[in-house]
């Protein structure tokens, strides 16, 4: 059957808005879940929380000593003075978690080549074939693979630090960092040590809070190897953007 003109373009109108409010649908959806998860997250809440306090002085002041004056202690004093004391332990407790879900993984990892081991030998003797067994299902989750391992750890430690460079030569350039005087040579600094720090043990404890374990033990391993490269790298990173941003005496 031949439609006429003005059918064809109502059922192309029809068709492509039913695509446009299906695709609508489907962004709406992911941005909601997205909104959820970082909901849940503790670092996102600590830091939302915090700023929400600051922008308000009447609670600030509530919370914090203002002025000279610290004889003057406000009320609510004590909520602010244990959530520092639990705050100072952040970092030990998080290099704890880090550290330890590693070498979980890695004992978890020694256990698995032992029982590999010794079945393979009692096949061995046993006269029996190795059972064909999906590379899946045989190893489970073995987490990064050798290139995706160096070329993170490649890009995080050696390729990101230039990277900062390069984007604070495009801030200097585009005169968007403030001239504060006395003040902004740390900021250039701070911008630039951020582009060479290893990755954030908070990503860790994210994949952990949010059950996903596996991953949260392979990137905790990569991690601990970053801290290490970055013993390093960092040093001279940092010694080559204080002496570029800094004036010597």
């Amino acid at each position: 059957e031949v439609k006429s003109p003005i059918k064809r373009a109502a059922t192309f109108v029809y068709t492509s808005a039913r695509r446009v409010k299906s695709t609508y649908t489907s962004v709406t959806d992911w941005i909601l879940v997205l909104l959820v998860r970082l909901a849940r997250t503790p670092a996102l809440q600590a830091a939302v929380s915090a700023i929400f306090l600051a922008s308000i002085p009447a609670l600030k002041s509530l919370l914090i000593i203002s002025g000279s004056d610290s004889t003057k202690v406000p009320p609510l004093y004590f909520v602010y003075d244990a959530f520092s004391t639990l705050g100072q332990a952040q970092v030990p407790v998080s290099m704890l978690m880090l550290s330890g879900t590693a070498t979980l993984r890695y004992m978890k990892g020694l256990r698995k080549k032992a029982i590999k081991m010794t079945v393979a030998e009692a096949k061995g003797a046993e006269g029996e074939g190795d059972p064909d067994t999906p590379q899946g299902q045989k190893n489970g989750h073995q987490g990064f693979s050798a290139s995706a391992t160096t070329a993170i750890l490649l890009g995080r430690t050696l390729l990101m630090p230039f990277v900062g460079l390069g984007w604070w030569w495009c801030l200097n350039a585009l005169k968007l960092v403030p001239d504060i005087q006395g003040h902004t040579p740390i900021m250039q600094l701070v911008i630039l040590v951020e582009s060479a720090v290893p990755t954030a043990q908070n990503v860790v404890m994210l994949l952990l809070v949010h059950g996903r374990l596996e991953q949260g033990e392979s990137l905790a391993q990569l991690v601990l190897i970053q801290m290490a490269i970055s013993v390093v790298t960092f040093t001279v990173s940092c010694s080559f953007f204080q002496w570029l941003v800094i004036p010597m005496a």
